[in-house]
């Protein structure tokens, strides 16, 4: 997406150079350069992601009840090369890892503890996230029959909306609800709609590089905050149209 801003800018300085408007191009080169050294050193994309992160940087402490159930967000499939393997991607692995401690916490306190995988296969991988992720949980000490997947869902919205399908059918006091820190304010959002009011959990933390030299790094990690911007203000935006489902009033457990 960062991408695409700077490519528009630097067509619209050519225009302006070429049809002579000498202010509007100086104007746009000023911008252009100032952007690229705001987000290659890290200053916009540490900002924008404190931002999404703030509020999730310190982890709670569940209080496990009676039925809970661990709702882990996928995050895509990496096919591997010249083999027949599919596996989670490397994004994946801390999502991963946070729903096996959750888990282990959660059993320790002797209560029905279920994971929930919620991720179809939007990447055409050939398997969903819902099953590959359920492999990898079952080799880390989760038991099979604790694993519900949700294999249909091919973005955000649609892992909150076909969850609420299976919280509907299956009652739980408790839930949890495990992806990325930068993901977690976008993904409250579309289940609390949903009326999926879980405990959010960070599986990670992203952070900028601050540095006096522009790094790619930063400009890759802007294009994950901006996607998850642009998701928060597409929701508001369809809700104002009247394109997103109807909320649904009280909790689903």
């Amino acid at each position: 997406m960062s991408f695409i801003l700077f490519a528009v800018l630097t067509l619209l300085m050519l225009v302006a150079y070429f049809i002579r408007w000498r202010g509007i191009f100086y104007s746009l080169l000023f911008i252009t350069l100032a952007l690229f050294l705001l987000v290659g050193t890290g200053i916009i994309p540490q900002y924008l992601l404190d931002k999404l992160q703030q509020d999730y940087r310190l982890k709670p402490e569940v209080q496990w009840q009676k039925n809970n159930a661990i709702i882990l967000l996928g995050a895509g499939t990496q096919k591997i090369p010249y083999t027949h393997q599919i596996e989670p991607p490397f994004f994946a692995y801390g999502r991963l890892s946070e729903t096996v401690i959750q888990y282990q916490l959660c059993q320790r306190s002797k209560q029905v503890c279920k994971v929930i995988v919620s991720g179809g296969d939007p990447m055409n991988n050939g398997l969903s996230e819902a099953e590959v992720y359920k492999a990898t949980l079952t080799l880390s000490g989760v038991a099979d029959n604790d694993i519900i997947t949700e294999a249909n869902s091919m973005n955000t919205w649609q892992n909150a909306k076909f969850t609420h399908r299976i919280l509907e059918a299956d009652h739980f006091d408790n839930l949890v609800l495990i992806t990325s820190g930068f993901h977690l304010r976008r993904s409250e959002l579309y289940f609390t709609h949903f009326g999926i009011h879980a405990i959010p959990i960070r599986a990670d933390y992203m952070a900028a590089k601050i540095s006096p030299l522009p790094l790619w790094y930063n400009f890759a990690i802007t294009d994950f905050a901006i996607h998850e911007y642009i998701g928060i203000a597409r929701y508001f935006v369809y809700n104002v149209m009247g394109w997103n489902n109807d909320p649904v009033k009280g909790n689903t457990h």
